[in-house]
């Protein structure tokens, strides 16, 4: 019987593998011939006011931005050879849609503005977070990463903190970088919340340069945060250049760094116009602030901006490095992937798993002894296991996720 119902439904599986570029195409297009007569019409009724030309202007930029960016996504889906990496690749290219999309509501629903950007801000962190398990992905696959860290020379601080020590060798080296980029992972978030509540109770004093202002401070810590996360990745990859060399990690570092760099600077940009009154209230219909002509004027630009990534992502994010000719293969994780993409609990894991390496360093530096339960539980094959489980548990948590399709 299951082999009855299994045939019945491979045809269906065939045939929605052969064509769903063409069902994603279909449904673009429908959305694309239902908001283009509304956008056309809103134009003319409203007398084409300069809101509405934006709208339209970022909404051309949209409709053209998402397609490009769920083709390639679409190619990395029917490749799925190896997931590890590409889940962490193809959720690097939503951040491309998303920024894109929420800009865009953003611009419609100037009331909700704050809910949207907050979830973009979030986005950002998770896409950082996911660059740099791509790296550490990418290299315990195909190295004992730290074997060969402890027999490479310690890495230096890079400017401008050459005075510091060097950063430590072997495992250690991996546990900081990733720490760093943890920092902004965990930061980022409660940072956004604190900046949501303090908005909605009208206490954020956005703009504001003074001791109490939520917002100055939520300011310096993303700064500190972010900035720390890329510091860490820039170690990260000068310590194994060398050995990153075949997945090109630069230009794709470049690309994730240009979209961070635009909407973060350009952001704070524009806030600083409205501070200095340069940027006034508009007196068109609508009631839009000095405030929400700079947020509009933001997610205007990041519409445009995303167009010109989609386009970079392409090429850098190439799905063609996982093609294989095992046609069988594709079939099974074309249609397994899809969960896979919005299964969040390995960023959990790898929290929970930084941790406990934090806490093990702090153990091994303490040079105390074991407690007696630890010692009763010992027998003489007890160091070797140990010590072999200790070098391999980051290769085991890899494979687990292609040996368990319910992480």
């Amino acid at each position: 019987m299951p082999n009855q119902t299994e045939s019945l439904f491979t045809p269906i599986k065939q045939w929605l593998k052969a064509n769903f570029g063409y069902i994603l195409l279909c449904i673009y297009l429908l959305f694309l011939c239902i908001a283009g007569p509304f956008s056309i019409k809103e134009l003319v009724n409203r007398h084409a006011e300069r809101h509405i030309v934006v709208w339209f202007v970022s909404g051309v930029f949209v409709y053209l931005t998402i397609p490009i960016t769920v083709a390639g996504i679409v190619q990395h889906l029917r490749n799925f050879s190896d997931p590890p990496q590409q889940k962490r690749l193809i959720r690097i290219m939503m951040m491309v849609p998303v920024y894109s999309f929420f800009s865009y509501l953003g611009m419609i629903w100037k009331n909700k503005v704050i809910y949207l950007d907050s979830l973009r801000e979030c986005y950002e962190s998770y896409v950082i977070y996911n660059f740099m398990m791509f790296l550490v992905t990418f290299m315990y696959e195909h190295y004992n990463v730290e074997q060969l860290l402890t027999f490479k020379p310690p890495q230096p601080q890079l400017w401008p903190f050459q005075r510091l020590p060097p950063w430590p060798r072997g495992k250690s080296f991996v546990i900081w970088a990733k720490r760093g980029v943890f920092v902004y992972v965990i930061a980022k978030p409660i940072t956004t919340l604190l900046t949501l509540i303090s908005s909605l109770a009208g206490n954020s004093g956005k703009g504001e340069v003074r001791i109490g202002s939520v917002w100055l401070w939520t300011l310096i810590i993303d700064n500190f945060a972010q900035g720390w996360a890329l510091y860490c990745l820039v170690v990260f990859y000068k310590a194994l250049k060398f050995e990153l060399a075949p997945i090109k990690p630069l230009p794709k570092f470049l690309c994730v760094k240009a979209v961070v760099f635009f909407s973060f600077w350009q952001a704070l940009f524009l806030e600083l116009l409205v501070l200095f009154k340069i940027i006034k209230d508009s007196s068109e219909k609508g009631g839009y602030t000095a405030d929400d002509v700079a947020s509009t004027a933001q997610n205007m630009l990041i519409c445009v901006e995303m167009f010109g990534f989609s386009i970079a992502h392409i090429f850098v994010f190439s799905h063609k490095p996982y093609v294989t000719d095992d046609d069988e293969d594709r079939e099974t994780r074309f249609f397994t992937s899809i969960s896979h993409l919005f299964d969040v609990r390995d960023v959990g894991r790898d929290i929970r798993t930084q941790f406990m390496e934090i806490s093990r360093l702090k153990s091994r530096r303490s040079g105390f002894g074991m407690s007696l339960r630890q010692m009763r539980g010992r027998s003489e094959h007890t160091p070797l296991l140990q010590q072999n489980m200790g070098e391999h548990v980051e290769l085991n948590t890899i494979r687990d996720y292609t040996s368990n399709p319910t992480l």
